[in-house]
């Protein structure tokens, strides 16, 4: 008995043994194999005629091979295996992540569990440091006649902005978020990259205010001891 999910993955198999190994590439041309696919069902052919069709209409593996090796690595997979490193995922894993069928991606609830314990120390940190030890720096800054830098107080504006927003920013992030898990075909590929440069991300923020802070409060406490 035909099935087409495991024809779409042999399919990519063959496309992985041929040569092509880049992932994002791979990975369009699957998104065009299954809505030429699904078109030609929907106008009444059986999936297995649909399927040998729309792999012909794509190309032989030998053709797309040639114009594959003719792009090269783009920019954009520079970025992407960057990211892949900052997030510490390996090349491999993000290749065989890209190259799979959804049902062996990692499950969606796995992804956002890790990522919130990876990024909730990050954000109690934050949401700490501006309602309660921002304002007293500013406090002890202006006593000890202290000037905080124009980049810090920009930094630290747009921290009120976020404060003050936070409650419609968290509802506008998880209805992209529903809108994503529900019409992207391809967000269960890159989920745990973006989740991972995210979290990496946002706790390279958080070190970054908390040694900041610091300095300032300590040449704030130089400047109290030995006023000008």
């Amino acid at each position: 008995m035909f099935e087409l999910e495991q024809a779409i993955f042999d399919w990519r198999q063959q496309m992985l043994a041929a040569g092509i190994q880049s992932p994002v590439p791979l990975d369009e041309l699957e998104i065009h194999l299954r809505e030429e696919i699904e078109r030609r069902i929907k106008a009444g052919e059986p999936e297995k005629e649909a399927f040998q069709i729309a792999v012909q209409e794509i190309g032989q593996t030998n053709i797309l091979k040639t114009e594959f090796a003719k792009v090269g690595v783009t920019v954009y997979e520079r970025l992407q295996r960057l990211g892949c490193a900052l997030a510490g995922i390996p090349e491999y894993q993000l290749a065989m992540n890209m190259n799979a069928p959804n049902q062996n991606l990692e499950p969606r609830w796995a992804t956002y569990l890790k990522n919130a314990a990876y990024v909730l120390p990050a954000l109690f940190f934050w949401i700490g440091s501006v309602c309660l030890v921002v304002p007293k720096l500013k406090e002890i800054c202006a006593q000890s006649g202290t000037r905080l830098p124009d980049s810090v107080l920009l930094a630290l504006s747009i921290s009120q902005v976020i404060k003050e927003n936070f409650i419609f920013g968290s509802l506008a992030f998880l209805a992209v978020l529903v809108l994503l898990e529900w019409r992207s075909r391809r967000w269960p590929h890159y989920r745990r990259m973006v989740f991972g440069i995210a979290a990496y991300l946002l706790n390279l923020i958080a070190f970054v205010l908390m040694a900041t802070m610091l300095v300032f409060a300590v040449v704030a406490a130089a400047n109290s001891l030995h006023p000008k």
